[in-house]
């Protein structure tokens, strides 16, 4: 079945809806899980991604991407999930082909954006999907009435 898990957090909400479904995933399955924090190429200012991920900052984007990594640890960590962790810089959609090929991923999960301008995991300027470069399942998680983290 699924033995390795790849989750990507962006810090939004719907970010976190994948890390906490793709947790229930991989307690139920027993994965390996590898966090991928995906900082995309023009992300405006470094401190848009730290309030995204629920966090104060001053410095960089390296330390934005470094505390967008920690936030997702600690969100798996709450959940009772080991994970290894790594930041990923530049286009969504390739980062997460690269480090499901690097680390022979069986499962990819991500949050879903119902409106534009998110839905960038699906196709990027060239019209790229995801699906169609990956191989491996992919699976989407919806919102729903639950509580966020």
């Amino acid at each position: 079945m699924f033995s390795r898990v790849l989750l990507c957090y962006d810090g939004s909400d719907a970010g976190r809806r994948a890390l906490k479904r793709g947790a229930e995933l991989a307690v139920l399955l027993k994965a390996r899980v590898f966090v991928l924090a995906i900082m995309p190429i023009g992300m405006a200012d470094p401190m848009i991604a730290a309030a995204a991920a629920g966090q104060a900052f001053l410095g960089n984007s390296a330390e934005a991407a470094e505390q967008l990594l920690k936030t997702s640890i600690n969100i798996l960590t709450s959940l009772g999930v080991k994970a290894e962790g790594y930041v990923g810089y530049g286009c969504p959609i390739g980062q997460i082909v690269n480090h499901a090929k690097r680390f022979a991923i069986d499962l990819i999960v991500l949050g879903h954006y119902p409106q534009p301008p998110g839905g960038f995991w699906w196709s990027n300027n060239f019209r790229s999907s995801l699906a169609e470069r990956v191989k491996c399942c992919i699976f989407l998680a919806i919102e729903t009435n639950e509580k966020s983290l």
